[in-house]
């Protein structure tokens, strides 16, 4: 009899712990959502941030407010967000930097890119373009491969951080090139094209939305595109691999997460949202005249496309040497 009323405590403590959480998801939202984005305001990711944000907000009747929480090659993001309550409030959009790449070089960065977050839905894939000023000279690829070669640490190229994709592009680059290349890290694409613009760094891979603007007012020369196919926005702009170079898909898509044990209702509502946000011609329209690729995938094809990425990229990171030029 003790044991029965013991187990019949137990059972009852269960459900009163329990329905908590299941009134928490079932009622999810109840109060505005945070998107935390590891970029400075004014790049590709902000813009993907705020377009699906707002549209994921009118699905779900609760806004959701992007907040930039820049640094540490966006290690001060991920951690902030792995540490937050699991209970869908805050979100991260990001993509492999954050996910694969930054704990794989930095084993202090405060968090596990895979085992910390639960992955929500895939949204965007931005192309990579390597780009030169107008103020520079150059005009080709070739003319770049040149000036670097002759002048060694002096052509520098911009990235979004060290271990972002713009470095480990850039820096693949260089080696193929046999070249010494200056890295020059920025908190985001926005500040790394004002100096771009300014003169005061040479050249980059870096993300087509925040480029166009001035590739179409003539102040950027795009020189290729780091993808195994010409991007639908700049169809006369050749790929690596079509001007002799090594043939990168360096692409960067975007995904949202959340932290790890966030509840599997909440993971579906959010997923929902995103795929009504981007099934609305206006968010296509927006992200496509600015060269950004609709790249929708659920939660859990998400994960299987991030397990596959993770093996490709730290392969790519084995190779190119990028651990040593930390």
């Amino acid at each position: 009899m003790k044991n029965i009323i013991q187990l019949g405590l137990a059972f009852a403590f269960a459900i009163a712990v329990a329905a908590p959480v299941a009134a928490s998801a079932q009622d999810y939202p109840s109060r505005p959502i945070s998107l935390i984005n590891p970029y400075s305001a004014g790049g590709s990711a902000d813009l993907i941030a705020r377009t699906i944000g707002e549209y994921m907000g009118r699905a779900l009747g609760q806004p959701v407010v992007v907040e930039n929480r820049t640094g540490a090659a966006t290690a001060i993001a991920a951690t902030y967000v792995a540490g937050a309550a699991p209970d869908g409030y805050t979100l991260l959009l990001a993509g492999s930097p954050t996910f694969v790449i930054t704990p794989a070089l930095n084993p202090d960065a405060g968090y596990d890119g895979m085992k910390d977050f639960e992955f929500v839905s895939m949204v965007a894939n931005v192309p990579n373009l390597l780009v030169v000023s107008k103020q520079s000279g150059i005009t080709s690829a070739q003319q770049l491969v040149d000036r670097a070669k002759e002048a060694p640490d002096t052509v520098a190229y911009a990235s979004v951080g060290g271990g972002s994709l713009p470095h480990l592009t850039g820096l693949m680059f260089a080696n193929e090139i046999g070249a010494q290349m200056l890295h020059i890290p920025y908190p985001g694409v926005a500040p790394a094209t004002v100096d771009l613009l300014a003169g005061n760094v040479d050249t980059g891979f870096l993300n087509l939305p925040a480029l166009m603007p001035h590739i179409q007012s003539g102040d950027l020369v795009p020189l290729a595109v780091a993808a195994t196919k010409r991007g639908t926005q700049l169809p006369d702009v050749a790929t690596m691999g079509e001007l002799g170079f090594q043939d990168y898909e360096m692409g960067t898509w975007y995904g949202v997460a959340a932290p790890a044990g966030t509840p599997a209702e909440v993971v579906a509502k959010l997923d929902e949202a995103v795929k009504q946000a981007m099934a609305t011609p206006e968010v296509q329209d927006r992200l496509q005249k600015q060269g950004v690729e609709l790249f929708y995938k659920n939660s859990a094809d998400f994960l299987a496309y991030l397990n596959t990425d993770a093996a490709i990229v730290l392969g790519l990171i084995d190779s190119s040497g990028v651990k040593d030029a930390q």
